[in-house]
């Protein structure tokens, strides 16, 4: 029988007599009542109409699940925790207990996903430090469910974390390692084949790694592009070269890019590399010190472009604008409607969600900085609908200038 972990308010409900199958589907009870406290049940039984009948004292045996199991004729049904109860008790826990109680078997596995924050894909903010095999998740709707995930043991011993998208962080190569890969949620890594010259920067990845249609797309220091996919031996150095960009993502089986000073967005396809350039006119000044950050994301099959900006009376302000592609310009928009996004800066990470499935803020924007905690605390959500600013303090045992610490959000993956 495999070693379950079982959240302490499970522990103290469930009996001493309950028996799991192998499989961890049933579980089953045994009477182990005395001869004498027989009698006396007989006895209370027969002065009370309304009692129960007696357990069976025969045991339920359960053997292997690739086994017939072998239950005596005499034995009674089997009796189950009521889901309704696990769903109680599930409404009062934290996410690690959560995930744990979703291994004790099927049963509660199906229902556990219900309640589980990491399933329903809720971007969390994850701080990794450097020489640290360890990484801290805190969740952005319940300000008290943070807790800790051990890495594997992988193949260095100066890993920092600057990149994650796809629910899975990413290293930056240099000359003592290739890029790594690693998924914290599902302790699965990956070591990225080493090259010379060797691509210095992560640019952007279309999806999983576990996902056979897969492209990375790294550059080194004169802007040369390189290509991975699941199942190459090494990188491929495409011909020709990209336009200088802020930012990029990946949309519809093309990657789009962004520069705000040469008005040029840049769509593209790879092996071999195919280029569309397109004059799309910025629509802020372009030349203003205000700006401080500029940013692509896909938001409900459409491309939006996050413009951070200073401000005289409150740190920032934001201006988010969305691509006319047709008719090559940016069109201002008010509202996000249901969607939050997720910043990193100055990563240009940017994670879109619907708020209601995912329980955040609506039409609300997060961010944090991935060196330090932003401006006013650990991270900051912006409303778009009055722009106030509310900031969460820096938690417990985190440093806010420290070196060698990120900060990202990641939407968890198991795949």
């Amino acid at each position: 029988m495999e070693e379950m972990i079982v959240n302490k308010a499970f522990a103290n409900m469930m009996d001493e007599n309950i028996i799991t199958a192998d499989d961890g589907v049933t579980i089953e009870m045994a009477d182990r009542t005395r001869p004498d406290q027989m009698t006396n049940y007989e006895h209370q039984q027969d002065s009370d109409t309304n009692a129960l009948p007696p357990i069976s004292p025969k045991l339920v045996v359960a053997t292997d699940k690739n086994h017939k199991r072998e239950i005596d004729g005499n034995a009674d049904k089997t009796r189950y925790i009521s889901i309704d109860i696990v769903e109680s008790i599930l409404t009062r826990m934290n996410s690690r207990d959560i995930m744990r109680v979703g291994a004790v078997c099927k049963d509660w596995r199906a229902i556990s996903v219900q309640f589980n924050p990491i399933k329903r894909k809720i971007p969390w903010l994850i701080t990794t430090k450097v020489w640290k095999a360890s990484c801290r998740l805190q969740s952005v709707v319940d300000n008290e469910d943070t807790f800790k995930v051990k890495f594997p043991e992988i193949p260095t011993s100066r890993t920092l974390f600057y990149n994650c998208t796809n629910g899975w962080l990413v290293t930056e190569p240099d000359h003592y390692s290739s890029m790594i890969l690693l998924n914290p949620f599902s302790s699965v890594w990956l070591q990225l084949p080493a090259c010379k010259p060797m691509p210095n920067s992560f640019i952007c990845m279309s999806s999983a790694p576990t996902d056979p249609n897969c492209i990375i797309l790294a550059r080194d220091y004169i802007n040369h592009l390189y290509v991975w996919r699941p199942g190459d031996e090494s990188w491929t150095l495409e011909e020709g070269m990209l336009e200088p960009f802020e930012t990029i993502i990946s949309f519809k089986g093309q990657f789009y890019t962004w520069n705000r000073w040469s008005r040029c967005l840049t769509i593209f396809q790879i092996l071999p590399l195919r280029l569309r350039k397109l004059v799309v006119p910025c629509p802020f000044d372009s030349r203003s010190s205000d700006v401080s950050n500029v940013s692509l994301v896909e938001s409900c099959g459409n491309i939006l472009l996050v413009c951070i900006m200073k401000h005289a009376l409150q740190p920032f302000v934001i201006f988010l604008f969305q691509l006319d592609l047709e008719n090559k310009v940016w069109i201002k928009i008010e509202s996000l409607g249901d969607q939050a996004l997720f910043i990193a800066i100055p990563r240009n990470q940017v994670i879109s969600v619907s708020a209601r499935e995912v329980g955040c803020s609506a039409n609300c924007i997060y961010l944090t900085g991935v060196w330090q905690p932003f401006p006013l605390g650990e991270f900051s959500v912006y409303s778009m609908n009055n722009d106030v600013i509310t900031s969460f303090p820096t938690f417990v045992g985190h440093n806010q200038r420290r070196y060698g610490c990120n900060r990202l959000w990641i939407t968890p993956s198991l795949s």
